[in-house]
């Protein structure tokens, strides 16, 4: 699989451990750019499957149309599982492995409830369907490989899900683009490597390693001889005889050690790009990427940077999120092009009727001086950098190359609807690729549009600047809190035990004076209450501000949303009183519905959270009386909506549940407000009363917590 001593160029770029996995060889290559020509290829190749397919998958719905009716011709359904379980009838020695990331509860509105879904309801004794969690808390598993019989592989950014579907011509208007739901979406473009060769074998790999990762299982491989082309007829070759090598990104979990080798390949490949960066991707939130290209824009002669985006990320979640850091980024790159050669882009489209739209961008690769290709899962995000599980893979040669060229040309006829020759001529005539594209969007209707570059507000500015919309690390509190507080003491040395305790303990107070001091000369003066309530302004001075504040804590107990973190922000924004009244009335209104729903549909929907602890959760909670669960509430042996959903399916009555919810949440609940309140005074105003007070809560805070694992131990 590896390669052997090769040119001095590529052993030098290439560094395994470092900015690559495995380096590998091609055979032949080729980039799909519609969902489309994925769909239809990738049933080509199932239907030339004998031994196996393995799917890693973020998300997969088993009602998706995968081809429309001018596509249709070999013979199986359309539908995902239909077409999938026609194939394993049709083929009786053929395995299917599915390998479908254990997603969060904050996508449970727009993904199929898995055990209600074909994959489970119809289980086919050759259909082997498991969800990932092996995976720190927060992370998610976002890389989208199919392998099939280990001759050829698909890798790029395309699941087989919803909203992904739709044609290289990107119409405003296309009736074919529709959900499972019948539900119109917008344009989508995206793009997938289609391979054979070396390179299967450690996809292969990866899919290997990730199953036995999951299940404990080891994942059986491909009884085919490799002498049997699976190529798919409908796709073109760009490329043959490549090296090409695979970067991965995994946050560490357990005895996995973290691994960000697509990181570093980025920050490789921009160090080593000379005439221009072109790069498109669904989000932009890397500050580590943003400070890297920022630093060659200053350079006098360094490459120019086309950087395409969606214009609208998505929902509202999206938009406050990877929007607001998208924004300010952008801003940074621009404050650093001294020389001109920066530009942000979105593709627009437009019909004759009038129809006109964004496209949403979910590529993620870069091409760089017509040598260097990259190209898989990974966003140019702190999350892809960092924290969840990605695969890219990459070609860098030592001069131009037609087909990496060629890739570019056909990247900008797509979103400028014309000819590749038309693309080259316009390239070849310009200086630069912004000078060329300015003239391609010349009379168009579909063409990239300049972003619109900058951040609404100061206080936006330093909330993306903080790095806290897209945090580099999982983040799991309730796990170290548990670990700091209520971990067993095994040890025979029950001494030393104690002091490891109280040294923990310590440590997390001094870690939280050490953010405190942050927040402090991260925020200056937008803590203060004033400026906070003018951002607020048009919350805070509605006449509903009090039944919005209750129906916003009621709707993120059911999310998974961190309750103290509206605590804490309402606390600053609106005042103490108003926001433990509301959060606590909202909180429990969240904690009975879920309670109700846990009891309406049991076990097969928590086994979608919390799978592994399911069963003792389950018998820890149904036994409790009505202090035991306030304990439990105080300090949650699961996440706060995991404990209603259980507490629902467990024997727990709802009047010992209801009764215990409000003694544990009430004094939690108002120590967050009063800490985060007296906190706010010290900040504003720091003398020796307000000093006082804030210790005085403290304080407080580790009595009931030195009594609280009194309990617990009793």
């Amino acid at each position: 699989m590896h390669l052997t001593v090769g040119d001095t160029e590529k052993e030098s770029f290439f560094k395994e451990a470092h900015n690559c996995w495995h380096r590998s060889e091609l055979r032949e290559g080729a980039l799909v750019y519609s969902g489309r020509d994925y769909y239809r290829a990738f049933r080509e190749a199932v239907l030339q499957a004998e031994s196996s397919v393995y799917i890693l998958a973020w998300d997969i719905s088993a009602s998706i149309k995968t081809v429309r009716e001018e596509d249709y011709g070999d013979g199986h359904p359309s539908g995902l599982a239909d077409f999938i379980f026609s194939v394993l009838e049709a083929k009786p020695d053929l395995e299917i492995y599915i390998l479908l990331w254990d997603y969060s509860m904050m996508y449970i509105s727009e993904r199929e409830w898995l055990p209600f879904s074909r994959w489970r309801q119809e289980a086919h004794p050759r259909l082997h369907f498991e969800v990932d969690d092996a995976i720190s808390m927060g992370a998610s598993h976002h890389q989208k490989v199919v392998v099939v019989d280990e001759q050829l592989a698909f890798c790029g950014g395309f699941d087989l899900s919803a909203w992904r579907w739709d044609t290289e011509a990107h119409k405003p208007k296309d009736s074919r683009r529709e959900t499972p739901k019948g539900e119109p979406y917008q344009p989508y473009h995206d793009a997938q490597l289609v391979l054979t060769g070396e390179v299967v074998d450690a996809l292969s790999d990866l899919c290997a390693m990730r199953w036995e990762r999951a299940t404990g299982q080891v994942l059986p491989r491909s009884k085919v001889e490799q002498n049997q082309s699976l190529w798919p007829s409908s796709i073109d070759v760009d490329f043959k005889s490549e090296s090409v090598a695979l970067a991965l990104t995994f946050s560490k979990y357990k005895d996995y050690d973290s691994v960000r080798q697509i990181e570093q390949l980025h920050l490789d490949i921009i160090a080593k790009a000379k005439r221009y960066i072109y790069i498109e991707n669904q989000y932009l939130s890397s500050h580590v990427i943003v400070k890297a290209l920022s630093s060659r824009l200053r350079e006098e002669d360094g490459p120019e940077v086309v950087i395409v985006l969606t214009k609208d990320t998505g929902g509202l979640l999206e938009e406050g999120t990877m929007g607001v850091l998208r924004d300010r980024l952008l801003e940074i790159l621009s404050e650093a092009d001294l020389h001109g050669r920066f530009s942000a882009l979105y593709p627009y489209v437009a019909d004759e009727d009038g129809n006109t739209s964004q496209v949403y961008v979910h590529a993620k690769l870069l091409i760089a001086d017509d040598s260097i290709l990259e190209i898989g899962s990974a966003n140019l995000s702190n999350r892809s950098m960092h924290v969840d599980s990605e695969v890219d893979l990459a070609i860098v040669k030592d001069a131009p190359s037609a087909p990496i060229r060629g890739l570019l040309h056909k990247l900008l006829s797509i979103h400028f609807q014309c000819e590749l020759v038309t693309v080259s001529d316009v390239i070849d005539a310009n200086t630069s690729l912004d000078a060329a594209i300015k003239s391609l969007r010349e009379g168009r209707l579909h063409k990239l549009m300049p972003l619109e570059i900058g951040s609404n507000s100061m206080l936006m500015r330093k909330l993306a600047d903080s790095q806290l919309l897209d945090p580099n690390e999982p983040i799991s509190p309730a796990y170290w809190m548990r670990e700091t507080f209520v971990r067993d003491d095994t040890d025979s040395d029950k001494s030393s035990s104690k002091w490891k305790q109280f040294a923990k303990i310590a440590s997390w107070v001094l870690v939280g004076l050490f953010l405190a001091y942050g927040v402090k000369q991260l925020w200056g003066g937008m803590l203060e209450k004033g400026a906070v309530i003018a951002w607020f302004e048009g919350f805070a001075d509605s006449s509903w501000v009090l039944p919005l504040l209750f129906g916003v804590f009621a709707l993120a107990g059911l999310i998974g949303v961190p309750i103290n973190l509206l605590l804490v922000a309402g606390t600053v924004a609106l005042g103490p009183w108003e926001t433990f009244v509301c959060g606590f009335l909202g909180s429990l209104a969240s904690a009975a519905l879920a309670f109700w729903m846990g009891h309406q549909f049991g076990k097969p929907l928590l086994e979608k959270v919390a799978k592994n602890k399911l069963q003792s959760l389950s018998n820890k909670v149904g036994t409790r009386g009505v202090f035991s669960v306030a304990v439990i509430r105080v300090l949650p042996i699961a996440p706060f909506v995991v404990i209603n959903l259980v507490a629902g399916f467990s024997s727990l009555r709802f009047r010992t549940y209801f009764i215990g919810s409000v003694m544990g949440m009430l004094p939690g609940m108002l120590g967050v407000v009063l800490l985060t309140n007296r906190a706010q005074s010290l900040f504003s105003d720091p003398n020796w009363k307000t000093w006082s007070s804030f210790i005085a809560v403290a304080v407080g805070f580790g009595v009931a917590s030195y009594f609280i694992r009194k309990k617990l131990k009793a």
